[in-house]
Order: C-alpha cells, then structure tokens, then sequence
C-alpha cells in the first residue's frame, strides 16, 4: 500500500483482488512436456554429457561373477551404495521430495569414518548435487515454448505466482512479467533456479563435523539435506516483495486460483502462507504465539544443543522418529534463525522503496476484512481431488471450489 501510494497520480492502477496460482499441470495444459518422467528421459539421454562437462567420474562395481558396472554418484547416494542400480520410478515421480531420501546410516558404512572416507564422503555427495543441477536445469532451458493466442486474457486485477520455470504466460497469455513471481526461478537465468524438498531447513549443526568417524559422515548428510531444501520460508518472504511492490493489500484479496498445482507437501508452506494472507485473522491465535516466543528467553541452551544434536541422529542417522522434546528443540532453533533472515530481509525491503514517513503510515487505511477469499482449483482426476479437499480441511478453508480441468476454472477469462 504504501508504494501503491508513492506512484505518481497517472500510475494509479484498481486494486489487485486476484492472485493465481500456476503449476505444471498448466503448462502439461498447454501441451508442453514438464512433468518429472519428461525429466528423467532426459537425465539417462545426457548423462554422459553432463559428467563429462562436470569432470566427474563414474565408480566402478565388480559384481560376484565378475561383471563390471560404472554408477555415477547419483545411483550411490539416492540408491543402494553397496549394490547400485538404475534408481526405481518412485524416486523420478516424487523427485523434490525424494533429495531428502538419503540412508545416512548405510551411506556412513558405505564410505568409512576416517578423514580419508569423509573426505570422499563429501566429494560424492557434492558431485551428486552438482550432476542433478545440471540435468534439471539443462532440461529446464530445453523446453521451448512457442507464441500461441489461447484464447484467454486475465484481468488487469491478478498477479501471478508461477511454481513453473517457463515463460508460458507471457508468451500465450500475454501477462506482463512485471504481474508474474517465479517462485522457484526462470529457465533464462540459470542460478535462480530452485528445486529440492522442504523437510530440512534448519541449517547443519556444525558441531558434528567437529566430532569426526560417524558423526563426521553425519554432518555431511545433514548439510547436502540444508542444501537441498528449498526455504520456504526465504522465498515467502521475496513473495511478500512482489506483492508490495505490485500494491497488494492482503486485506483485498478476494479470489485465488489454483491452477493445475499439485498443493503436495514440499510446497505446502507457500499455501498455508497464502491461506493466512486471505482469512478474516483470529487475534486469540496472535496472542497465544506471541506468548509462546517471549518463553523461549528461558531456555537453557545446552540443553537445547543436546536435544538437536539427538534430533539429527534419530532422524538423519537412524530414520527414526525424534522424541517430542528433541523436535521442539529443532523447531525452536529452525525458527531463530528464520526470525533473524526475515529481519534481514525487511532491511532490505525498506532500502529498496525507502523508510516510509509517520505521515504515510498513518495514510495507510484499508477497510479490515470481513469474510475470507475465495479459493478456485482445479483438479485432474479422482485422486487429485480428494487430495486437495484434504489439503483444504487441513488448512482450515471451507470456502473454495473445485474444478474439473482449468478451461472451466478459468472460464470468466475467455474471451
């Protein structure tokens, strides 16, 4: 609101009510070969290629017979390192939530505890890094995208928040790029592009590496996981830019669309976000979180050390699930670091568009929300709708509705 405010009086636009949600089942819409089984073709076509670019080897195995096969480090990380092989379809369909698929404990046996081992430890977990980089953004750029009238336009009322790498809405929907977030990056800028999971954002806990043997090789696993993640939460808060800068109010958001998005767990958080942004809020919940920061003063901090350091091993070393204790500790911790990068993030907000006055503070009047938004979203098939319906209990909205292909969520569009 307040940089809507700065525009000059000719740069005025009507308030934006409308944010949509594109996923790839859009672009699968508009006939474009995105999915992951799209991806995997690719990574076994130019595998090869991408190693060679790399300057990464293949191991060698001797099977018992005698026969010799070469896996790259991909097959040793995410498969079986004592017996690799081509990794199985379940990890190709469920690729971001699968990087966060590692057996720490059978990799550690695997490889050895002493500074040798960890040392080619690290080197393949970080050549597995790099070759899955490469082949997806290397498939990302290989996709092209030709200039088609579709035969839909979209209000000057809607910003847009792509899960996709593509150009797809400009090119054939004709929406400006100013109205459009990349949330996980653009294929015509490499280094912007994400993808991971989202069940490790805390950063690795560096006293592990101290320790050496099998908490050493535990430590690398629990940074490639960090590294791995996609942070939410740093996103959300660039995503909170864009709306600024594009004038958005949360308290006028009146419809979202959702629009062939999966609504899977690894990006849930973006809905939870966007579900929070577009409800009348409750101040008893406000409150009760408050309070519940302000104890954290409180806490003793070795043993709060202690508890993460049991979080990983349970969970990172073992696959077991952590007692509740060692996971409110990690919690606690994850959200200490998020508060202080958030507060860096404001700072850098404020730089951009510069510290507003007291005058245009109080400037600022936006009638307070009286119903939440209403929510649009498509499905394909059976499975998906049930899922989505479970995804919005969940979230706690009651008021949306669910569509059976995008040309009829996004009919009013036609023209």
């Amino acid at each position: 609101m307040i940089f809507r405010k700065k525009k000059k009086p000719t740069e005025l636009q009507s308030p934006i009510d409308t944010i949509v949600v594109i996923g790839n089942g859009f672009d699968r819409w508009q006939g474009l070969n995105t999915s992951y089984a799209d991806f995997k073709t690719y990574y076994h076509e130019h595998l090869d290629e991408i190693l060679k670019k790399l300057h990464i080897k293949k191991r060698k195995y001797v099977s018992p017979d005698g026969t010799v096969e070469e896996w790259s480090d991909v097959e040793l990380v995410y498969g079986d390192p004592f017996d690799p092989g081509e990794l199985d379809n379940e990890f190709w369909n469920n690729f971001e939530n699968s990087l966060a698929d590692i057996d720490a404990e059978r990799i550690n046996l695997f490889f050895g505890k002493e500074r040798r081992d960890l040392k080619d430890m690290r080197r393949s977990l970080r050549n597995t890094k790099r070759i899955l980089t490469e082949a997806f953004c290397g498939w990302i750029a290989s996709i092209s995208i030709t200039k088609e009238d579709t035969g839909y336009r979209f209000g000057d009322n809607c910003v847009f928040i792509n899960f996709n790498y593509t150009d797809t809405l400009r090119k054939r929907f004709g929406v400006d790029e100013m109205r459009e977030f990349h949330i996980h990056g653009e294929a015509t800028d490499k280094k912007s592009i994400v993808f991971g999971h989202n069940r490790h954002p805390q950063e690795p806990e560096a006293l592990l590496a101290t320790m050496g043997g099998r908490f050493g090789g535990l430590y690398l696993v629990d940074e490639i996981l960090y590294e791995t993640d996609k942070h939410c939460q740093d996103i959300i808060q660039i995503l909170c830019m864009f709306l600024a800068m594009n004038g958005v109010m949360s308290e006028e958001i009146k419809d979202i669309y959702v629009l062939g998005q999966s609504m899977s767990p690894v990006d849930i958080e973006y809905f939870d976000f966007l579900m929070r942004c577009s409800k009348v809020p409750f101040l008893d919940n406000v409150e009760e979180e408050s309070g519940e920061l302000e104890a954290e003063d409180e806490l003793d901090e070795l043993n709060e050390l202690n508890q993460r350091m049991q979080f990983i091993i349970d969970e990172i070393g073992y696959h077991n699930t952590a007692n509740e204790n060692a996971a409110n500790a990690m919690e606690r911790w994850q959200q200490r670091e998020q508060a202080a990068r958030n507060e860096q993030y404001s700072k850098e907000f404020l730089k951009m568009i510069g510290n507003p006055t007291k005058t245009e503070l109080d400037s600022v009047k936006v009638a307070p929300r009286t119903e939440d938004a209403k929510w649009h979203i498509s499905y394909f098939g059976d499975t998906d709708k049930e899922w989505k319906e479970i995804v919005m209990k969940e979230l706690g909205c009651s008021n949306y509705q669910l569509y059976p292909s995008i040309d009829e969520c996004i009919s009013k569009w036609k023209k």
